[in-house]
């Protein structure tokens, strides 16, 4: 008879309760961010679009720096941070022929000589350095996440994505390009950062 009830009283435990898989018990221990959930299609609808759309001419933008009356000023109007205590981020756009690609080391980059015949660097991993296109983004920020860790692997995450589009571009010494990317910065550049590119393309018609 306490058999019966010891084994009653496990069903009727039991059935109050289910397995849950590791991923599902990772998740309640710590709850997935929703930026992190599809990750691609932010990339593409939403980052990119954002970077293309304010993406300014190189020498227009250099020239519209250098003419701004204080540094805080450039960035209030030309650029964007999220906080004070972060570099401006400037939305540039490059066009010129690529004079040179250094695949020496895993931070690649390459040299593109702009229509104005200036020099400029631009990052083509495989491991893009800093976390400039996370932080160009207007729509997340370390609020949202509260996390450094977290933090940090969204900007992994949106790096990772750049450097799909890089690949997949197939770029060669004396190809003409089209970069729309950012740059950082602290104080009024006399020439251009190394940039981060968010989309390179052909020029239309060439």
């Amino acid at each position: 008879m306490l058999k019966q009830a010891w084994l009653a009283l496990l069903v009727l435990t039991l059935g109050g309760c289910r397995i849950v898989s590791q991923q599902e018990l990772a998740d309640l221990k710590s709850p997935p961010n929703p930026h992190m959930v599809d990750i691609d299609r932010t990339w593409q609808s939403k980052i990119v679009p954002q970077i293309v759309g304010q993406a300014r001419p190189v020498a227009a933008l250099l020239s519209a720096l250098q003419a701004a009356n204080d540094f805080d000023s450039a960035c209030q109007t030309l650029g964007y941070r999220s906080q004070d205590e972060n570099p401006c981020i400037f939305y540039v756009t490059v066009e010129g022929k690529i004079d040179s690609i250094d695949t020496t080391s895993r931070s690649g980059k390459m040299t593109v000589e702009d229509r104005g015949g200036d020099k400029i660097i631009v990052q083509t991993g495989p491991t893009l350095r800093g976390t400039l296109l996370r932080d160009a983004y207007k729509e997340a920020s370390y609020g949202d996440f509260n996390d450094q860790v977290l933090f940090g692997e969204y900007g992994r995450a949106i790096n990772e994505q750049a450097v799909k589009m890089i690949q997949a571009a197939r770029l060669k010494a004396g190809d003409r390009v089209r970069i729309d990317g950012v740059f950082s910065a602290w104080d009024i550049p006399r020439s251009a950062p190394t940039i981060t590119p968010a989309r390179i393309e052909s020029p239309q018609g060439e």
